[in-house]
């Protein structure tokens, strides 16, 4: 399994003295404007899209290596050594000596989190030895990603064996559905959240299935379409599947959406079903929710197969 996508290291800033503030456009994060206001803590973490996923397969006994691109200062040897640590091979990864890495702000608020996001204008070039691999997750790049869209569209056309999981990243999404359509059509399993597949197809209803069909039809084979806390539904073919929420008690939720899609993705690598694929996403998922960071709380394998041992009746239910 490779992960391809940026990498960055986030900076958890725990807030005690905001407010939240409902509008017309959805709930906004406020405070105080030109004052000085405290926070109760603050963690630095080797995070991104596909360096979770990258940890997270790893944990979940997979062969894992990533290609993401650094910079040439101490945040780059952070998350290289967090990633050694992990048991995830770097040979892949790029080093641009003459930039900055990625470093977000995660602003911390009760159980959720607003991430204020710069993405360095990297290079990208896919490695070479990529295509000795079954399977590639792809997920976020910076402003320049499109080139590597359009070498990875290539890739996958020379290669056929290969399956991707795609789980489109901010800048990704902002290209709008046009430019994914390439992409699109070697997807084996998309990844997305309820706002970004209306987002994407221009719908505003909330029906899960004609919103999983919008998109199937352009390619992918599978599509997975998250919604936080209410759950999680799959279109597989014709059969369409809701999983709900497993058992937990969420801190908050960086990271969950990244937990779900690996513990899904591994699910299928091993060879397992489309129900029991949702099952360890949804486990991976919840139990990020219960620590603080993207990664702390991926699950390693013997504790799934446990896990959802005792949870027998913690199954998807077909969609007629």
């Amino acid at each position: 399994m490779i992960s391809i996508g940026d990498c960055t290291v986030d900076a958890f800033i725990h807030l005690e003295e905001a407010q939240i503030i409902n509008t017309k456009t959805g709930p906004k994060l406020s405070m105080n404007f030109a004052d000085k206001i405290p926070y109760k803590s603050l963690t630095l973490l080797s995070a991104g899209n596909c360096n979770n996923v990258a940890v997270g397969c790893s944990r979940l006994g997979l062969r894992s290596a990533y290609y993401g691109t650094v910079g040439g200062d101490h945040n780059a040897h952070f998350i290289l050594n967090s990633l050694h640590k992990e048991k995830v091979s770097t040979e892949f990864m790029s080093i641009q000596k003459n930039k900055q890495t990625n470093f977000h702000f995660v602003l911390w608020f009760k159980k959720d989190r607003t991430i204020l996001i710069k993405h360095q204008d990297f290079e990208y070039r896919l490695p070479a030895g990529i295509k000795n691999t079954e399977w590639i997750y792809f997920s976020s790049v910076g402003p320049k990603g499109l080139k590597l869209h359009q070498q990875m569209v290539k890739f996958l056309q020379k290669n056929p064996q290969i399956k991707m999981a795609f789980n489109p990243g901010t800048f990704q999404l902002r290209l709008g559905l046009k430019k994914l359509l390439p992409l699109f059509k070697h997807t084996e399993v998309l990844f997305v959240n309820k706002q970004e597949a209306q987002e994407l197809v221009g719908a505003k209803h909330g029906d899960f299935r004609i919103l999983a069909e919008s998109l199937h039809k352009h390619g992918p084979r599978t599509v997975v379409i998250t919604d936080g806390l209410n759950g999680s539904y799959c279109l597989h073919g014709n059969a369409f599947y809701r999983m709900g929420i497993y058992p937990h008690h969420p801190i908050e939720a960086t990271g969950c959406g990244d937990a779900y899609a690996t513990g899904f993705t591994a699910a299928r690598i091993h060879g397992l079903s489309i129900p029991e694929s949702l099952r360890w996403g949804a486990r991976n998922g919840a139990s990020v929710a219960t620590k603080i960071g993207p990664e702390a709380g991926l699950v390693r394998f013997t504790e799934m197969k446990r896990d959802l041992a005792k949870h027998k009746s913690f199954q998807a239910k077909l969609i007629n």
